[in-house]
C-alpha cells in the first residue's frame, strides 16, 4: 500500500500543515484536504494490491491500518500501454498497486447524492488521474462543489491483467472460469462506496453510476450483472454501449497469448510463469484500442455464467437486469480524431470494404458519398466510423432498455464544438463532453484567452444541471433548462446538447442508423421476452459443419426453433439466421462466432471462412 513506509512524525507534520481532514473508513482513517468549500481525498485503497500471487485472482479487501493515511495525490494508473488519442505513439506506464479511488465531497455531514465515475480507455488504458489539455480530466472538485454531489472516481485492472481467460486460471477457481478481474474490481469499489460513503457526506442509497467510452461499456455491463444489484440506483452511459465477449473466443485468444510467452509445461505451470513476469512485459503485447478509427474491443469482460449470464441485449430483452433510470447518448463526431489527415475517395471505399458486409457496401457509399475532395472524403470516413460504431448502437441500447423497463430513459446527442485551434477540426469528438460534465474546461489549455467562449460556459452549466439533477431525482429536468423528453423507442426523441439545448427533435440520422442495423443483423428489440437459460454440460450441444470455401454452414441440434446470431471478432452482431442452414457467403474471409439457440439453451461455436 502506498505511504506505508513514511515515518509517522512526517505524516503528522504533513497533515497538520495542510489543514487535513480525517475520515474513518471501515479499513482505517484517511486524511484528505479542504479544497475550496469542499473536501478531497485522493488515493483511498479499496482493495489489496493485486500483485504476486494475487495477479489474476478475485479482488480482496485491503489490510487495515490504524494511523491516518494521507490521501492527497492521485494514485498510479494500472499497468498499461498508453496511446494518445488520434496518435500511434505510446508509453508503458502504471503500477499493479493501483486499486484506489478518489472522493470529492461538498460537506462531510450531509447526505448528498453520490456520482461514481468509471474512466474509459478501451478497458486497457486510462486512469482516474488522466491528464488532457493540461488538466486532470476527471477531477471532481467543480462537479462536486457546484453540483452539490459527492463524486467518486475509481480504478480497475486493465488489459491482460484485468481480462485474461485461460485454462490455468480456471483450475484455481471453484466455478471453473476465469477473466472479468477488472469487473470484480469495479464491483468491489461500489461495495466500498455502499459501506463507507456516508462518512464522506454521501447517501449510499442514492448512487448514480456513470462512465464514458469503455467506462460507459462497464456501466451498461454492470446493469446486467447480478452481483452489482443494489450497488447503484441510476446510470449514465456516455459514448458507449454494453459489450461482452464470448467465453470460448476469449479463452482461445488467452491460450494463444500465453503460448507466445511460454509454450511448454502444463496450463498451471504456464500461469505460474506468467505471474513471475514484470507487468510491462505483459502490457507491451497490447495493441492500440482504436486503430484507424475502428474500436478494437480486444480486452472486454466475458459471458462466464457467473458474473454475466448472457449477452447484454438478450438480458435487456429478458427484463432480468437492474432496471434503473438511464441517460445514454453519443457525440456527433465521435471518431473524427481517428480520421487520417489526408483521405481520398479510394480510402473511403477501402474502409467500407473492410468494415461492411458485401451486400450493404453500395448502400453505405450512397449515404456517405466519398466525394471528390479531401474534406468530402474525411466527412464520409468520419461519418461511417461514428454512426456505425456509436450513433446506431446507442439507439439500439436505448430502444432495448426503454422497451423492457418502467424506469425512464433519456437519450442525448452532443453537438457542441470547441473553438481551440488544435481540436476544433475534430468538432464534437469522442470525450469532448467530459470537459463540460466535470466543469473543468475553464482550467484547461483549451480555454486560454478568447478560446473560452460564452457558449462553452453555457454548455458547462447545462450539463452540470442536467447530470446532477438526474443524480438527485432520477430526472435530468429541473424546470429551468430546456425540457429533455423521456425516450420512446417508437419516436427516438432526444436532447441536442449545445449552447442552446433542444429537446424537440426526434430521430438521429435515422436512415443511416436503419442501414447499420440491417447491415449488422440487428432485428430490433421487443419487450417481455422470456430469458433463455445458459447452456450447461447436461444439455446436448450442436454439431456445426462449415464449408470454409463457400461460406455455407449446416447446424444440427435438438429443438424445434433454431436461431443463430453471427458475430465478428469485435463482438458486433452481423446477422441473425433462422433454421439449420446458414449462408455466410456474403461475409469476408476471417473468424466468426456463432451463438446458436434451439429454444431451450444456447451454445457458442467459432468458425473460420477462407475463400
Amino acid at each position: 500500500m502506498r505511504y506505508a513506509t513514511l515515518p509517522l512524525w512526517f505524516i503528522i507534520g504533513l497533515l497538520t500543515g495542510l489543514h487535513a481532514q480525517t475520515v474513518v473508513t471501515e479499513y482505517g482513517p484517511v486524511s484528505g484536504l479542504r479544497q475550496g468549500s469542499g473536501y478531497v481525498f485522493l488515493g483511498i485503497p479499496f482493495a489489496s494490491p493485486p500483485v504476486g500471487q494475487l495477479r489474476w485472482r478475485p479482488t480482496e479487501p485491503p489490510q487495515s491500518w490504524s494511523s491516518p493515511l494521507p490521501t492527497m495525490d492521485f494514485p498510479p494508473s494500472c499497468p498499461q500501454k498508453h496511446y494518445t488519442q488520434g496518435d500511434t505513439s505510446y508509453t508503458l506506464e502504471g503500477d499493479e498497486d493501483c486499486l484506489y479511488l478518489n472522493v470529492w465531497s461538498p460537506g462531510l455531514t450531509g447526505t448528498y447524492p453520490v456520482m461514481v465515475f468509471i474512466h474509459g480507455g478501451g478497458n486497457q488504458q486510462g486512469s482516474s488521474g488522466e491528464t488532457v489539455g493540461g488538466i486532470t480530466l476527471y477531477d471532481g472538485q467543480q462537479l462536486s462543489n457546484r453540483g452539490k454531489v459527492v463524486v467518486v472516481t475509481i480504478q480497475y485492472r486493465l488489459g491482460i491483467l484485468g481480462y485474461l481467460v485461460h485454462p490455468g486460471l480456471e483450475a484455481e477457481n471453484a466455478q471453473g472460469t476465469s477473466g472479468n478481474y477488472g469487473v470484480m474490481d469495479q464491483i468491489f469499489a461500489l461495495q466500498w462506496v455502499r459501506d463507507n460513503i456516508a462518512s464522506f457526506g454521501g447517501d449510499p442509497n442514492n448512487v448514480t453510476l456513470f462512465g464514458e467510452s469503455a467506462g460507459g461499456v462497464n456501466v451498461g455491463n454492470l446493469m446486467t450483472c447480478p452481483a452489482a444489484k443494489g450497488l447503484f440506483h441510476k446510470a449514465i452511459i456516455e459514448s458507449a454501449v454494453p459489450v461482452l465477449n464470448a467465453y470460448t473466443l476469449a479463452e482461445s485468444e488467452g491460450v494463444d497469448l500465453v503460448n507466445g510467452f511460454i509454450s511448454s509445461g502444463s496450463d498451471v505451470e504456464k500461469i505460474a510463469y506468467m505471474r513471475s513476469l514484470p507487468a510491462d512485459d505483459l502490457s507491451r503485447t497490447q495493441s492500440n484500442p482504436v486503430q484507424g478509427g475502428i474500436v478494437q474491443q480486444t480486452w472486454q469482460p466475458v459471458v462466464d455464467h457467473q458474473l454475466f449470464t448472457d449477452f447484454p441485449n438478450q438480458v435487456f430483452q429478458s427484463g432480468s437486469y437492474h432496471q434503473v433510470p438511464l441517460i445514454i447518448g453519443s457525440n456527433a463526431d465521435e471518431m473524427r480524431p481517428g480520421v487520417p489527415p489526408i483521405v481520398t475517395p479510394g480510402q473511403v471505399r477501402a474502409l467500407v470494404n473492410i468494415a461492411v458486409p458485401v451486400a450493404y457496401r453500395d448502400a453505405v457509399l450512397s449515404l456517405y458519398p466519398p466525394g471528390n475532395t479531401n474534406a468530402e472524403a474525411k466527412d464520409a470516413y468520419a461519418g461511417i466510423l461514428t454512426d456505425g460504431q456509436f450513433t446506431s448502437t446507442t439507439r439500439r441500447t436505448a430502444q432495448c432498455v426503454s422497451l423492457n423497463q418502467s424506469e425512464p430513459v433519456w437519450r442525448y446527442f452532443f453537438t457542441h464544438t470547441n473553438s481551440f485551434p488544435t481540436i476544433s477540426e475534430w468538432r464534437s469528438f469522442h470525450g469532448l463532453e467530459l470537459f463540460y460534465v466535470f466543469n473543468n474546461l475553464s482550467q484547461s489549455l483549451f480555454a486560454l484567452g478568447p478560446w473560452y467562449t460564452d457558449d462553452d460556459k453555457k454548455v458547462e452549466k447545462y450539463m452540470l444541471d442536467y447530470w446532477t439533477h438526474f443524480a438527485y431525482t432520477g430526472d435530468p429536468n429541473d424546470g429551468l433548462a430546456p425540457n429533455w423528453p423521456v425516450y420512446q423507442a417508437s419516436t427516438d426523441c432526444f436532447l441536442n446538447i449545445n449552447a442552446h439545448p433542444d429537446g424537440s427533435d426526434c430521430g438521429i440520422r435515422t436512415e443511416k442508423c436503419n442501414l447499420w442495423d440491417e447491415a449488422f443483423g440487428f432485428m430490433g428489440c421487443t419487450g417481455n421476452l422470456t430469458a433463455i437459460p445458459p447452456s450447461s454440460e447436461s444439455i446436448s450441444t450442436p454439431e456445426v459443419y462449415p464449408n470454409p470455401a463457400n461460406g455455407l454452414v449446416h447446424v444440427t441440434w435438438s429443438g424445434t426453433s433454431l436461431t443463430t446470431t453471427v458475430f465478428d471478432v469485435l463482438g458486433h452482431a452481423l446477422t441473425i439466421i433462422r433454421g439449420n442452414r446458414l449462408d455466410l457467403s456474403h461475409l469476408s474471409p476471417g473468424t466468426y462466432l456463432l451463438v446458436i439457440n434451439n429454444g431451450e439453451s444456447q451454445c457458442v461455436r467459432k468458425i473460420c471462412l477462407t475463400r
